[in-house]
């Protein structure tokens, strides 16, 4: 049987998608505060974050100085 995400009362078990989100290996047990700050890490370094373009309100990457949907920069 695969061993998948299980809750305890204050760390999960990192799967596949855990393990790698957090830096941890698989099968270990990450705390919650650990979680969040992987997660924050892993949406940071990526470059995840979206915005809306303040002229047209559609939906760019955190970095972007130009919108692909107006073309207005931001």
């Amino acid at each position: 049987m695969a061993r998948e995400s299980v809750l305890t009362q204050r760390s999960i078990v990192a799967d596949d998608t855990l393990a790698v989100l957090t830096g941890q290996p698989k099968g270990s047990f990450v705390s919650y505060t650990e979680l969040t700050r992987g997660l924050h890490s892993y949406i940071k370094s990526k470059q995840l974050r979206l915005k809306a373009c303040v002229h047209c309100q559609s939906q760019i990457p955190g970095y972007a100085t130009f919108c692909d949907g107006c073309g207005k920069p931001q």
